[in-house]
């Protein structure tokens, strides 16, 4: 397990205990820490904050975050994290005016 696995799974530990503030700062600097042979796992780790931001209220970072993990899914062909993204979609529909979101569920939806 590298130090970005480590850095986003204790992230993602700490979101499930409530901790928000330390879970995105640790699931960034995991992203940031990945090398570009490594972007299925950034699209994964991608969809996971996107969950997350949704889970708090925040549609336009959900967005933000669902689209590049969508993207960077379809430029390389990562199936999982495709369907990762496509499942969040009935939970964007709760915010059809934040910004962000009508694009994102465009793109689920082509």
């Amino acid at each position: 397990m590298s130090n970005a696995d480590l850095a986003v799974d204790s992230g993602q530990a700490l979101l499930d205990l409530g901790d928000t503030r330390r879970a995105h700062q640790l699931i960034r600097e995991g992203q940031k820490l990945l090398p570009p042979s490594r972007d299925k796992t950034r699209g994964v780790f991608r969809a996971y904050e996107a969950r997350s931001h949704l889970n708090l209220g925040e549609p336009e970072r959900a967005a933000a975050a669902a689209l590049e993990a969508l993207q960077v899914a379809q430029r390389i062909g990562a199936p999982r994290c495709v369907s990762l993204v496509r499942d969040l979609g009935p939970a964007f529909g709760a915010f059809p005016n934040a910004q962000g979101v009508r694009e994102l569920l465009d793109q689920v939806a082509a």
